[in-house]
């Protein structure tokens, strides 16, 4: 197809006090002098409103009787307007095409943050292509969408902002921008230290009176200093002979991690599906599975005899390795590509199954889990994953009052 020589494309920008009305008299100059609507954006901010228009015509429409038109309106109407050309040598940010979606959580996200954060995308040659504020209430949350002229992963990006994340306490978030970043459809969460506030072997540990061994051979494990089977198997030996009638008595004051209850519940509203894959034992997580209504659990088996444990594992091991592919089979069965797909965890081994994930949220987690996720939370609060989301303040406030209502197969 070749270019008409003759079309013509100008941009009007309008700025003023926001009131009903400006934009319908603006289209009547835009009409009056016969030119066409190709593109417009609006936000009004704090009262003041700005106002965008792409327009095409031809050259014989006259952009100047166009201009002269919007100046004598904008002059009587107290409002700015500029008439500019609309080239491609105009369109700095089109060379920029590669976009990402940053998400800061923080309790006071000061100028020096920002002042930082913007200095780190220019060393970077990161344009920012927009910002906008989620909340400033509960927490104070920032999405801003960049882009770059060379394709980067967003550990690439995560990488560019270590130096930030380490002199300032926030949360951090690194998304591609597509279409999936606000279409999830499956959560599947780590359990000892994530969706719950210990470590269950370790708990179990003090009951059988050798709460030191196994705290020791745990912290190594998640630090991925030992492999995952070989740490559990020499823990569980530790609790040979207890009392199935301890384990109950332990899951029954069992810390669940706060947020954890209303995410939940939110996310089911939404229609996600809910996972929890650990490397804990099925004992557990299917009590957490039943009275949180989560729809799958997985977890190692422990051998049962008369009552009591016998300091084995039966079935398949629930490692690594092991995390991720049921995360792949689960994705697969529910028909939901991986970019819809939410990872959490804190542990070595749950590093694969993060790097799979769509968003992959290192949560209190281990320093070589973080360099493997491409978000992390470091306070202890599951209901901030939410933002991560690109659910703003007000829309989860609205969540919280919706999802406690009622279905209508409840009625």
């Amino acid at each position: 197809m070749h270019e008409d020589k003759n079309f013509c494309q100008i941009h009007v920008h309008i700025s003023s006090l926001d009131r009903p009305g400006i934009l319908a008299e603006a289209l009547g100059s835009v009409v009056n002098c016969d030119w066409n609507v190709l593109d417009i954006k609006q936000f009004v901010f704090n009262g003041l409103l700005n106002l965008s228009l792409l327009l095409g015509g031809s050259k014989s429409t006259l952009p100047n009787v166009l201009k002269d038109s919007l100046e004598k309106w904008a002059k009587k109407s107290d409002i700015v307007v500029q008439v500019l050309p609309w080239k491609k040598n105009f369109r700095p940010e089109a060379s920029y095409q590669y976009r990402s979606v940053v998400t800061l959580i923080g309790p006071n996200l000061s100028s020096n943050v920002f002042l930082d954060l913007t200095q780190t995308f220019s060393t970077h040659d990161i344009n920012i292509l927009r910002i906008e504020q989620l909340d400033y209430i509960e927490h104070h949350v920032i999405e801003i969408v960049i882009g770059s002229k060379h394709d980067r992963s967003t550990v690439d990006i995560l990488n560019a902002l270590v130096q930030f994340k380490e002199k300032f306490s926030v949360d951090i978030a690194v998304q591609e921008d597509t279409t999936f970043r606000r279409n999830k459809r499956l959560i599947v969460f780590d359990a000892d230290m994530t969706f719950i506030q210990c470590e269950i072997i370790d708990e179990l540990g003090k009951i059988a009176g050798v709460g030191s061994q196994m705290k020791e051979i745990t912290q190594r494990a998640m630090n991925g200093e030992l492999d995952f089977k070989i740490a559990l198997f020499e823990r569980v030996k530790l609790l040979a002979g207890l009392s199935i009638t301890k384990l109950e008595d332990l899951y029954k004051r069992i810390p669940i991690t706060p947020g954890a209850k209303d995410l939940v519940r939110i996310l089911q509203y939404l229609g996600y599906r809910i996972a929890i894959v650990s490397g804990g034992f099925q004992f557990f997580i299917d009590r957490l599975k039943d009275d949180y209504g989560l729809n799958y659990g997985f977890a190692n088996q422990l051998e049962v005899v008369d009552g009591r444990l016998t300091g084995k594992v039966i079935g398949e091991i629930i490692d690594g390795y092991s995390k991720e592919q049921i995360l792949l089979s689960i994705a697969e069965q529910e028909g939901f590509s991986l970019k819809q797909v939410v990872a959490v965890g804190d542990g070595a081994n749950d590093i694969h199954m993060l790097a799979r994930a769509g968003l992959g949220i290192a949560f209190n987690a281990k320093s070589i889990v973080q360099k493997h996720a491409n978000a992390g939370i470091n306070q202890s609060n599951l209901e901030l994953i939410l933002y991560f989301l690109g659910i703003s303040g007000k829309e989860l406030q609205e969540l919280r009052i919706v999802s406690k209502l009622p279905s209508k197969a409840d009625w």
